[in-house]
């Protein structure tokens, strides 16, 4: 039985602010990735809508990613991209 966690994170940045959150997500996507527990954390571009990114992430475990989502970067993402991005996260699981 796998405990691994997969989330998608739809971020959709507000006009004229696209600039400043693209640069809050390479960031965080940087500073994530050598997290203890953090499998993947990958940072996408829509191809239809330039101001949506999408980021991948897979955990080891929830208490993996509770643990960054306590962390210093995750919070200095939180900071930058309030008022300027919405923000949609699902979570996934395997279907077989």
């Amino acid at each position: 039985m796998h405990d691994n966690i997969t989330l998608v994170a739809t971020i959709t940045a507000r006009q004229g602010e696209r600039e400043k959150v693209l640069l809050a997500l390479k960031t965080v996507e940087r500073d994530v990735q050598g997290e203890p527990g953090c499998l993947q954390y990958q940072l996408y571009m829509s191809r239809e809508n330039e101001h949506q990114f999408v980021m991948i992430e897979r955990w080891q475990s929830a208490l993996m990613l509770e643990k960054h989502t306590q962390a210093a970067p995750f919070k200095a993402l939180v900071l930058a991209i309030d008022g300027r991005a919405d923000l949609q996260v699902t979570s996934l699981t395997s279907a077989v």
